[in-house]
C-alpha cells in the first residue's frame, strides 16, 4: 500500500541500524506492547499503526506539540559506579526536543506547550529515551538496574554510568503519536541503536556519546517528516 510506504518514510526516521542482540525495551511508557509488531524491513523494531491514521488524516497536520521527551536510563550493576550531575542528563532531553523544533519549524507549526485547544491539525508527539548503557566491549552482561527519570514531572534523578575508557553505548526509544484530543495513540514504535565509542569516566563526554546516536534520530526524522510535507504541495 502506497500510503503504508510513504508513512514508514515518515515515522522510520528513528530507525538506525542495530545489532539483532539489542531487546526491546517494555518499560511503561507505551499504552499496550502487544500491538507492536516486527516491521520486515527495518531490524529492531518493533511498530503499531491505527487503521484510522491514513494519508488523509495525515495530511491535515499542520502543527506538531512537541513536549519535552522523558529519560528512562539503565546503568550496569556489576561494575564501579560514576555519578553524572543531574544538568548532563537533562541535556539530552533539551538537546532532542530544541534540534526537532529548529529543523521542523521550516515546515511546521511547533510549539513546546500544549495548545488550549487540541484538533486533528494538530499531531503530538511523546517519547522516552529508555537503556542508555555504557558497558565495556569485551562484556556481554545485560543486568541492568532501571532508574527512571522524568523531568516533565519535575523529578531529580542521577545517571550512573561504569567508569570504562572503551564502551558499547546502546539508546532505545519508545515514541507515541496523538491526533487531537484522543487519548489513544494512532501509532506507537520502539527502536534501537548500538554502536562502539570511546567513553571515558566524564560526565559530559558520556552525554556526548548518546548525543551522537540522538543525532541519526533527529535528521533522520526531519527529513521524514518535510518530505511528506513537501510531497502535499
Amino acid at each position: 500500500m502506497r500510503f503504508s510506504r510513504t508513512f514508514c518514510t515518515l515515522v522510520l526516521c528513528f530507525l538506525i541500524s542495530a545489532c539483532s542482540s539489542l531487546q526491546h525495551t517494555k518499560t511503561g511508557f507505551l499504552d499496550s506492547y502487544e500491538l507492536l509488531k516486527p516491521n520486515d524491513e527495518y531490524p529492531d523494531t518493533l511498530m503499531y499503526r491505527s487503521t484510522q491514521f491514513d494519508k488523509a488524516q495525515l495530511q491535515q497536520v499542520k502543527t506538531i506539540y512537541l513536549p519535552k521527551f522523558e529519560i528512562w536510563l539503565t546503568a550496569n550493576d556489576n561494575a564501579q559506579f560514576l555519578a553524572v550531575n543531574q544538568s548532563h542528563i537533562v541535556k539530552l532531553s533539551n538537546y532532542m526536543q530544541s534540534q526537532l523544533q529548529e529543523k521542523l519549524l521550516p515546515y511546521y507549526q511547533v510549539v513546546t506547550e500544549k495548545p488550549a485547544a487540541l484538533n486533528s491539525q494538530i499531531l503530538t508527539i511523546k517519547g522516552a529515551f529508555t537503556n542508555i548503557d555504557f558497558q565495556e566491549t569485551s562484556l556481554d552482561v545485560r543486568d541492568f538496574v532501571p532508574v527512571k527519570l522524568v523531568y516533565n514531572a519535575g523529578k531529580t534523578a542521577y545517571l550512573a554510568a561504569t567508569e570504562q575508557t572503551e564502551a558499547v553505548t546502546s539508546v532505545s526509544l519508545e515514541s507515541a503519536f496523538y491526533i487531537g484530543s484522543g487519548v489513544q495513540p494512532v501509532f506507537m514504535m520502539t527502536a534501537s541503536k548500538q554502536l562502539e565509542s570511546v567513553v571515558k569516566a566524564n560526565g559530559e563526554e558520556n552525554v556526548q556519546a548518546v548525543k551522537a546516536i540522538l543525532d541519526i534520530w533527529i535528521n533522520n526524522f526531519v527529513t521524514g517528516m518535510t518530505k511528506n510535507k513537501m510531497a502535499k504541495n
